[in-house]
């Protein structure tokens, strides 16, 4: 067990490295000569279809001229596309409507729903049987996320909590599983594969998933400048992301291979089995579901709420597929 913590804090701390591509400078990326379209994901669950994008170089065979960049959250995502230093991104909601109500960003596609990869971990042996345990306790969340968003406002009522019942403590989803060892919080909201990584380890205890509470929509957009200045690249893009999203539905055993290694390419101690449970937890769609733009307006109504927002975009002329539909139409 000691080996699997020592492994498992390896893990977590050069994950924490990937974090840094959020600070390049905003000239790095005008150096490359051929202006290609710059692309940032999460190196969590939620980035798996861009991993898979990679390995296969799924953008390149498509047409597109793409150079990728991982970052630790959408949240990071976002204000690196804000900033101007990548184009396109994978991003939950909340970054996301943020995003278009602040800066100039437009929706392109979805990545996923996600509902099963966001979860509730309690420290193994800690006592804490339900959400309404956690009354008094500290929990890591990192805030800002769409993850922290839905734990606050919708898990946490149903369970007869109110904010301030609750110690959140802001903690990046790379260092969570450390947290919870180190025993400075009890519990954690994480996203994939932190929750998986602390159950096969023994570590923690998922109370629940949040897919009773949130379907939790991520997705790709881009900011809009762009779009309107390179539709054909744009285009291609998203034909390597339609091929990326065929490869995890017709080869499942070679994209769990991809993703695992992905990580222990880069020095992770992660087991497939790790990787297996993540993955059977993801609904990759690359589609715009039935009640979207629906959600989408009761999100916005709640950020404007709670200010984080000052008017609600206009959703029913944001959330427009053409644009996809296009890259399956020219798919060969």
């Amino acid at each position: 067990m000691n080996n699997n913590i020592q492994d498992r804090r390896r893990f977590i701390a050069m994950l924490g490295i990937l974090s840094l591509s959020t600070a390049l400078p905003k000239d790095v990326f005008a150096k490359s000569g051929a202006a290609p379209l710059t692309f940032g994901a999460q190196n969590t669950s939620w980035g798996a279809v861009a991993m898979v994008a990679e390995a296969e170089k799924t953008f390149k065979k498509a047409g597109a001229n793409v150079t990728a960049f991982q970052f630790d959250s959408g949240k990071a995502v976002r204000d690196a596309m804000i900033a101007g230093r990548i184009d396109i991104g994978v991003l939950g909601t909340t970054p996301m409507i943020i995003g278009v109500a602040k800066g100039n960003m437009q929706p392109l596609a979805m990545a996923m729903y996600a509902g099963k990869t966001d979860a509730i971990v309690v420290r193994k042996g800690s006592g804490i049987k339900s959400i309404a345990d956690l009354k008094g306790k500290k929990v890591a969340s990192q805030l800002g996320s769409s993850t922290d968003h839905v734990f606050q406002d919708k898990i946490m009522p149903k369970f007869g909590l109110v904010k301030g019942d609750v110690q959140i403590v802001n903690v990046k989803f790379t260092d969570q599983v450390a947290a919870l060892i180190a025993g400075s919080v009890d519990a954690f909201a994480g996203v994939e594969p932190y929750p998986s990584v602390a159950e096969i380890d023994g570590i923690g205890v998922v109370l629940l998933d949040y897919s009773k509470f949130d379907i939790l929509p991520v997705w790709v957009a881009i900011n809009r400048p762009v779009l309107e200045k390179n539709p054909q690249q744009v285009t291609a893009f998203l034909r390597g992301w339609l091929a990326a999203v065929q490869i995890f539905k017709d080869t499942p055993d070679e994209v769990t291979n991809i993703i695992l290694k992905h990580f222990t390419d880069q020095g992770y101690h992660i087991s497939k089995s790790t990787i297996q449970l993540m993955l059977s937890k993801l609904d990759v769609n690359p589609n715009y579901v039935p009640g979207l733009k629906k959600y989408l307006y009761e999100q916005s109504k709640v950020m404007q709420q709670q200010k984080q927002i000052h008017t609600i975009p206009d959703w029913d002329k944001i959330l427009d597929p053409k644009y996809l539909q296009l890259a399956k139409k020219t798919q060969s």
